[in-house]
């Protein structure tokens, strides 16, 4: 779901011949195909917009145009922008389609994530890009999200990538220790909440559009019947504010600094969602060396006996997630290793 605030293509089989791990399944992100993609604001029209955020008459802006290569789900580009006063902005904006399928609860429309953009400025959340305004392109049904333009390269470009993903790992754990919420309904606006019937949702979704594979996988449905038992220990954890797709596509690192982007999937839930999404497919070496920096900034006083279930009930609802977001995502080629990753839960249960 990148807007690509200097990131890089989440969208690509391999990058520098090396997979892509996290994520959909699919060379189209979470979301396309149900939105319609509607191309850049002309340039009347974006000066418009950007004096209606920052207050100004649209002919006193001076405006230059950078394409965004890599543009997702919804269209994005790189401004710089001097205001008449002679301040210089270098922003990102984001033209988010009104009209969203909230992909079964799992994430918000733009106005959804502007409110989060301003909770986190609001607490004073660090690594996150600064919001400076919403523009309502009324004509295009749609809201522009005009975000701060942050440094860094996303860990997927980095040479360095092991000590990226620790880096990218402790700043959750900061996030989640400091819980700038106490509650969902402290945040200020209708944030997410994953419930049991959230969770079994995905579970109930795979299972049926996986039935041209249940010869195939014949425990499959068996699994169905655990699905309480697989999601309890999501249910029974401390519930936090978690980004809700914290893939290493969605974060930048910029030397020390951690920057997490496009937050319409933010949640109040349990935190590991957040971990095991960042370390989805690495290899275990480097998730256990993230699990331990997570930890590390979360619980410096040591990790509570329940955190390694949580986790690895994390990591299932991930696999169950992706498969049962659309038919084609469940019997595609891609899904293979999702596939073989629930057959080793199956077994582990005694299923299979």
């Amino acid at each position: 779901m990148s807007s690509g605030v200097n990131s890089g293509n989440a969208a690509a089989d391999t990058l520098g011949g090396r997979e892509v791990r996290g994520g959909a399944d699919s060379a189209i992100q979470p979301g396309t195909g149900t939105v319609r993609p509607l191309p850049l604001p002309a340039e009347h029209t974006l000066a418009v917009g950007l004096a209606a955020v920052f207050g100004v008459a649209s002919d006193e802006l001076v405006i230059e145009r950078q394409r965004n290569p890599w543009a997702s789900t919804f269209p994005s580009e790189f401004v710089h922008c001097r205001l008449p006063d002679g301040r210089r902005l270098e922003l990102c904006c984001k033209y988010a389609a009104d009209e969203d399928d909230g992909c079964y609860g799992h994430r918000g429309n733009a106005a959804y994530e502007a409110a989060v953009y301003g909770l986190l400025m609001g607490r004073g959340v660090a690594g996150v890009p600064r919001l400076h305004g919403t523009f309502a392109e009324r004509s295009a049904r749609r809201t522009w999200l005009v975000l701060e333009r942050v440094p860094g390269v996303r860990i997927d470009d980095l040479a360095d990538q092991a000590s990226a993903m620790r880096a990218a790992a402790a700043w959750a754990g900061r996030l989640h220790a400091a819980n700038p919420l106490t509650d969902a309904s402290d945040a200020g606006v209708p944030l997410i909440r994953h419930t049991r019937g959230y969770y079994l949702g995905w579970i109930r979704r795979t299972i049926e559009f996986a039935r041209p594979l249940h010869a195939r996988y014949p425990w499959l449905r068996e699994l169905g019947r655990h699905a309480d038992a697989l999601v309890e220990p999501l249910l029974d954890a401390p519930r936090v504010l978690i980004h809700g797709e914290y893939y290493p596509h969605n974060v930048l690192v910029h030397g020390d600094a951690v920057f997490s982007l496009d937050w319409q999937s933010a949640a109040f839930a349990a935190g590991e969602l957040d971990l095991a999404a960042l370390t989805e497919r690495w290899p275990a070496e480097v998730a256990e060396a993230c699990a331990r920096a997570y930890r590390d900034a979360r619980w410096p006083a040591g990790a509570p006996a329940w955190s390694d279930a949580v986790l690895e009930a994390a990591r299932i609802h991930w696999l169950f997630r992706w498969l049962g977001d659309r038919p084609e995502w469940t019997l595609g080629e891609r899904a293979e290793w999702r596939w073989q990753a629930l057959e080793r839960v199956a077994a582990r249960l005694g299923l299979a």
